[in-house]
């Protein structure tokens, strides 16, 4: 076996083992965050080289493609990020700075395999690689009851969701008698125990659901992201979801693509409830993080949207906007942050007069929230523009004039942030400093925004004609 080809893997092995060697050594925050920075960073070059590669490993377990390696690259991009806004919110904070980022790191493993799994065996360890350190980083605010009550909910939840996903996965392994996607939709497409296989889609969709927190299965999400260190919930609104729509792309449209008529039907449904109720409850919210919680959730309605249509452009739609979404949703992660060191709250009226005391920080949260909301000229409006676009191609149309609305609900609740930055009036009018690692990760989240935006046509292209994902 070429294990070149698992490099990023092996990589980012190497950075989680490095981290403990440097945690049980008493290494410094500093020396940590350069060597996971680092690390990582070795590990996105060695991802960027995988692109063009079409190879199965492991006996067809991995597979190797380009769905894969764009997938990585989201991944180690987050991850990268985390390491540079994270250190000092920790530190006050009194977490396990080492700790944390191994977490995060092996979390980021967990996702890179869920999203090459071409296996349901993998599939399953990949995911619980990734939740069972999502639950320890959800928690290590010891200090704070929130954070022990979501890290309970969200392993109380998740437990339940893993043997949903397992059930529904065993029943495709009963349908075929294999783990290999497919086998099993070659199993399928004989049309035989058809109520086995609508069963065994639905147990498998209400799994993935929670996972992406899609309405109706998105009820640890809130409390949980609120709970949660902020740059772990960063990490989990972002990552860990887009790992969940990776593996979930995987399965639907390769081992379940004869039972479409089941899936695609539900999943327009579960899209247009997911987006609406995340963004009618997020106008109600105070508390910022809280918000954007439920912000995360009508976003996940929006990236449903291409998984419903499934053709080759709504898939290649979907994973641009999850790819703009990663690094709007990082940006503002790191403004409130930031924030939270300087002002000991969460709340939204903590951003009022923003303007004055950071302007830079002002002007990056304004442009990231624009594009949250899909205004031009940002990668979130083009995003949305051609996940519309591919819903209304394949007569969905009532999905798409869905989208348009919520896009408008969605305004009053970010428009609420800007108009506290710039008209609200600061408790202090001292102007504030900004560290150059939260400045690093704001202006590559706003450039790759804007460049998205202003020029999408290389990704789109790209996106296009690479064969991603081989569809039925």
């Amino acid at each position: 076996m070429d294990y070149s080809l698992l490099l990023p893997e092996l990589i980012l092995t190497g950075v989680g083992l490095l981290l403990i060697l440097a945690d049980a050594f008493g290494a410094d925050r500093r020396t940590v965050t350069l060597a996971g920075f680092v690390g990582t960073a070795c590990a996105l070059v060695a991802a960027f080289t995988l692109f063009g590669h079409s190879q199965d490993i492991w006996r067809g377990m991995i597979r190797v493609d380009d769905f894969a390696v764009f997938f990585k690259i989201v991944f180690l991009s987050v991850l990268a990020l985390l390491f540079l806004f994270s250190g000092e919110y920790l530190e006050k904070r009194r977490v396990k700075f080492a700790e944390f980022f191994i977490l995060a790191t092996f979390a980021t493993l967990g996702a890179m395999v869920m999203a090459a799994s071409h296996n349901l065996i993998t599939i399953y360890l990949g995911l619980e690689l990734l939740t069972i350190s999502s639950y320890v980083l959800t928690g290590m605010l010891k200090g704070d009851p929130r954070s022990s009550e979501a890290s309970l909910k969200f392993f109380l939840v998740g437990a339940l969701t893993s043997g949903i996903i397992l059930y529904g996965l065993s029943l495709l392994y009963g349908l075929s008698g294999s783990t290999d996607l497919r086998a099993i939709a070659d199993a399928l497409r004989t049309g035989q125990n058809a109520a086995l296989a609508t069963a065994a889609t639905v147990f498998v969709l209400a799994g993935f659901g929670f996972k992406v927190a899609a309405v109706p299965f998105h009820m640890w999400a809130p409390d949980a992201y609120e709970g949660a260190p902020t740059p772990a919930a960063a990490f989990m609104i972002t990552a860990s979801e887009a790992a969940g729509f990776a593996a979930l792309l995987r399965i639907l449209v390769i081992g379940l693509g004869a039972a479409a008529d089941v899936w695609q039907a539900a999943i327009a449904v579960i899209a247009a409830v997911t987006m609406t109720y995340g963004n009618i409850s997020a106008i109600t919210q105070t508390r910022t993080k809280r918000m954007l919680a439920y912000s995360a959730i009508a976003q996940a309605g929006y990236v449903l949207v291409g998984a419903a249509v499934a053709t080759s452009a709504s898939i290649s739609a979907m994973l641009f906007y999850l790819v703009a979404y990663a690094f709007m949703t990082v940006g503002a992660f790191a403004v409130v942050v930031w924030l939270g060191n300087h002002i000991p709250g969460e709340e939204i009226e903590d951003f009022k007069g923003l303007a004055q005391r950071a302007p830079g920080l002002a002007l990056a949260m304004t442009v990231l929230l624009v594009s949250l909301v899909g205004i031009p000229p940002t990668a979130g409006f083009f995003g949305k523009f051609i996940l519309f676009r591919s819903a209304v191609a394949e007569g969905l149309t009532w999905l798409a004039l869905v989208m348009v609305l919520n896009s408008v609900i969605s305004v009053p609740y970010y428009y609420r942030l800007i108009r506290n930055m710039y008209l609200g009036e600061a408790s202090e009018p001292s102007r504030l400093s900004v560290r150059p690692g939260t400045k690093v990760v704001l202006g590559v989240s706003v450039a790759v925004t804007l460049v998205l935006g202003i020029l999408p046509e290389p990704l789109v292209r790209f996106l296009t004609t690479v064969q991603l994902l081989p569809l039925p």
